[in-house]
């Protein structure tokens, strides 16, 4: 068959997903196709696979913090936007001819796709959004209400919904249950394909004794702020090197102040997931992408939700509850600082659920897609 994949392309959490299922997919004779905007489609450009260029969209918001009020303030182009992301979509629709469309919390091709009679499945971890929590305002409250019930309306049209997690973690809106199917997360690799901690450290041309710190914030250019902190408590972090990984909507020389001997700056790496392995401790924003890895590798970490990001402040709570993850708000410094140090002497301490651990292993989502798409 021949499937288009559409991306939400705010950070590269949805792209690094959708890819690991492109790459499975294209080893069952599937031809794959991708369509995104901003640091997701940057992402898809650096692979093997045809990209198309959507019209963006974004959040507001700066210093960690999501700007729910202005966010939706700005949303007054929103409609113009679905409307311009449709008409692009109808063209590329023409222009591939695919059999099966897969779109990832891009809500707009479900109704394209309708037009064409085209089969749709949507992927997603998120189905009730929840933005109006921040806020007292009762206009984003009915903003928030009006969006919901669109987006159900929208997602009727789909064959099915899949949810790239284990079943009960997030809420299914009633009139969705019988189309939504939890397939597990989509990962690039399985637990046991990838190397250990020393054959990595030794893969990287790295000291096996050394103390090493891995941060990385995703795609987005919210989490500077926290390269921001790490950068300025670098040297009382007691880690003999820290990795910072920054993504592709900051610019590196912005940060200065750091001795660069200890602190590695670094745009992107194909392999983040054997950076947070063969790390003592894994520094992250709380995307959903990112918890699925750092949950199949039992990674020690401190997530640092940005304020305001529901599925962040969600994503956190319940990697708390696995044993190996510590939660820190964003732009706090000192306590960041306590929590690093504290957490890399007390390793032994950050220890995986074992149940978490075995029902998480049970869901192959990349196999369970196929098998959904192949009916």
């Amino acid at each position: 068959m021949k499937i288009l994949i559409t991306t939400c392309g705010v950070g590269i959490g949805h792209s690094s997903r959708d890819l690991a299922l492109a790459n499975y997919l294209k080893k069952y004779g599937h031809n794959i196709e991708f369509a995104s905007y901003g640091s997701g489609l940057k992402y898809l450009q650096k692979y093997d696979f045809k990209t198309y260029n959507l019209p963006k969209m974004n959040f507001e918001g700066k210093d960690g913090e999501i700007d729910i009020e202005e966010s939706i303030k700005q949303s007054k182009d929103i409609p113009f936007t679905f409307i311009k992301s449709m008409y692009k979509e109808a063209r590329i629709i023409k222009k591939t001819k695919p059999d099966v469309i897969i779109c990832d919390s891009h809500y707009s091709m479900p109704i394209t796709a309708k037009f064409f009679n085209i089969p749709c499945y949507l992927i997603t971890n998120d189905l009730t959004f929840g933005f109006s929590e921040s806020t007292n305002i009762k206009s984003i409250k009915y903003f928030e209400k009006s969006i919901r019930r669109f987006i159900i309306e929208i997602t009727k049209s789909c064959k099915k919904i899949m949810i790239p997690d284990t079943p009960g973690i997030i809420e299914v809106p009633v009139e969705l249950e019988d189309k939504t199917k939890y397939i597990g997360p989509l990962l690039h690799h399985n637990s046991n394909e990838i190397a250990s901690k020393e054959e990595l450290r030794k893969k990287y041309n790295l000291n096996l004794d050394d103390k090493i710190l891995v941060v990385t914030i995703g795609g987005s250019e919210f989490g500077k702020i926290l390269i921001n902190d790490i950068c300025n408590i670098s040297k009382d972090i007691e880690a003999d090197k820290i990795f910072i990984f920054t993504g592709f909507e900051v610019d590196l020389s912005n940060f200065k102040d750091y001795d660069n001997n200890k602190v590695i700056l670094t745009e992107f790496t194909d392999n983040l997931v054997e950076w947070m392995k063969l790390s003592d401790l894994t520094i992250t924003l709380a995307g959903h992408t990112t918890s699925m890895e750092l949950l199949s590798i039992k990674q020690p970490n401190i997530m640092v939700p940005l304020s305001n990001h529901v599925e962040q402040g969600r994503n956190s709570q319940r990697m708390l509850k696995t044993g190996i993850t510590r939660v820190v708000e964003i732009n706090n410094p000192e306590k960041l600082l306590t929590n690093i140090n504290d957490s890399l002497n007390q390793l032994d301490s950050l220890k995986i659920n074992d149940e978490i651990y075995e029902n998480f292993l049970l869901y192959d989502g990349k196999k369970n897609a196929l098998n959904i798409i192949q009916i």
